[in-house]
C-alpha cells in the first residue's frame, strides 16, 4: 500500500495550506488524540479522480492535511476508514507517552 502515507508525511507542513474546496465535504470525523483531529473527506474533483482522503489537522485549528488517499469505492471507503482508525491510535499512543506515567 504504497499510497497510503505520503513520503513528507511527519515532516513540517507548508505555511500556506490551500482553503478546502467546496466540492470536498467531510464524511466522519474519526476522532481527537493529543492536540490532533483525524478526520475522512470524500474529494470528488481532485487531479486523482473521486477519492476518500484521511486527513490530520490541530485542535484548536482550521487547516487539514491528507495522510492517505483511497479511490472512490466501496473497498477504497473501508481501506480509508482502518487507515484513518490506525492514524487515530498511532496518534493516542504517542499522546500517551507525553503523559505522566502511574508510579
Amino acid at each position: 500500500m504504497d499510497n497510503v502515507i505520503r513520503p513528507n508525511f511527519g515532516r513540517k507542513a507548508p505555511v500556506s495550506q490551500p482553503p478546502a474546496r467546496e466540492d470536498e465535504h467531510a464524511l466522519r470525523m474519526l476522532g481527537q488524540a493529543g492536540a490532533y483531529l483525524v478526520g475522512l473527506i470524500e474529494d470528488e474533483t481532485g487531479p486523482e479522480g473521486p477519492t476518500f482522503k484521511v486527513v490530520v489537522g490541530p485542535n484548536p485549528g482550521d487547516t487539514v492535511e491528507a495522510v492517505a488517499v483511497m479511490p472512490a469505492t466501496a473497498a477504497g471507503r473501508v481501506d480509508a476508514e482502518m487507515v484513518g482508525l490506525a492514524v487515530l491510535r498511532t496518534l493516542e499512543l504517542i499522546a500517551e507517552q507525553d503523559e505522566p506515567g502511574i508510579a
